[in-house]
């Protein structure tokens, strides 16, 4: 099963790098059209975003664009989305994120897609997947925005919520004040209880993932998938029994089920490659043990790389590489010259 697990793998990944920029660009033009469906199929306040063609374009343009080009055309349309339906609060949203980007943008890579993963995956029932498969490969540094992903789908679940009540109500004459709409989504979100519980559930998640797929033990990345998962339940379990809150707890087993064999799929697929991670190993021979730590080259400075060369004991002295480069050159010649 394993052996043909491997082969499968081999095989995906031959194909993807011999026909990389088609590929990519198709799963980009894919993702694109189905988060727009998604968002626009969840919100569904604008009546330019209804018409299929503006999709299908808006994809292929993503397609064959810069990645950064794709994750700005979604934070705009869920602005777009939630200004169509509270226009002080689309503005607000996007200066939110625009800000978020210029102060934190540079901690880490790939922040917006983990912005934009929660709320598009929380319209699926998958957004368990996020903080286990963010935490296998990225730092701390991510956690910033895992939360500011949480708040974005929370502030679409107030929109949503505000439209639903402003449409119920038979006076709607305080309703069109601006201030309103923005006051009670500010109000739905401070007073939020759930939110409370998944920024906690996520956060221990994500702590308990890191700091065990970074253990030196075997197989750690498995049980870091496991743990994590188990923390995400109990710390929402947890959180429904203590604030006695509205949440199903098969519904939340099902979606972390589901999550966890997402994150082992991913985990199989991606962590061979992983080449930004520290790496510690130990081997020993007849006489010694040897402990190493593998470091990428992109975390050390040129200026930090040394080479010594270590001679026996008996010598006494440490040869300078160079030196003993163009010893051994010349001896070389050396022989070479007898030869003939």
């Amino acid at each position: 099963m394993m052996m043909t697990l491997l082969l499968l793998k081999s095989r995906i990944k031959t194909f993807y790098e011999k026909h990389y920029r088609i590929v990519r660009s198709v799963i980009k033009v894919l993702l694109v059209f189905i988060s727009l469906l998604l968002v626009t199929g969840n919100m569904d306040y604008s009546n330019i975003l209804k018409q299929y063609w503006m999709m299908v374009l808006l994809a292929l343009i993503c397609g064959f664009m810069p990645d950064i080009v794709s994750a700005a055309v979604m934070f705009l349309v869920i602005g777009w989305e939630i200004y169509s339906a509270v226009p002080v609060m689309g503005i607000f949203v996007l200066l939110i994120i625009l800000t978020y980007f210029l102060l934190l943008g540079r901690m880490e890579q790939g922040q917006p897609y983990v912005m934009l993963a929660i709320p598009l995956l929380s319209m699926t029932g998958l957004e368990y997947v996020v903080p286990v498969v963010v935490a296998l490969f990225a730092s701390p540094a991510m956690i910033p925005a895992l939360f500011m992903g949480i708040v974005l789908q929370f502030t679409m679940l107030g929109v949503k919520e505000y439209v639903t009540v402003s449409a119920e109500m038979a006076n709607t004459a305080n309703l069109d004040m601006v201030l309103v709409p923005f006051q009670y989504i500010v109000d739905y979100l401070g007073h939020n209880r759930v939110l409370v519980v998944i920024l906690l559930a996520f956060g221990v998640t994500f702590a308990s993932v890191y700091l065990i797929r970074r253990a030196s033990y075997k197989h750690s990345s498995q049980i870091a998938i496991l743990v994590g998962t188990l923390m995400l339940l109990a710390a929402e379990f947890f959180g429904n029994i203590i604030l006695d809150l509205d949440i199903n707890p098969l519904k939340s087993t099902l979606q972390a089920l589901a999550a966890m064999i997402i994150a082992y799929i991913v985990q199989f697929f991606r962590i061979t490659l992983d080449y930004h991670g520290t790496r510690k190993l130990q081997f020993e021979d007849d006489e010694y043990y040897y402990y190493v730590t593998a470091i990428p080259k992109y975390k050390v400075a040129v200026v930090d790389k040394t080479v010594t060369r270590i001679v026996p004991d008996d010598t006494g002295e440490t040869l300078d590489l160079k030196e003993e480069l163009e010893k051994t050159l010349e001896e070389e010649t050396g022989d070479s010259d007898s030869e003939w």
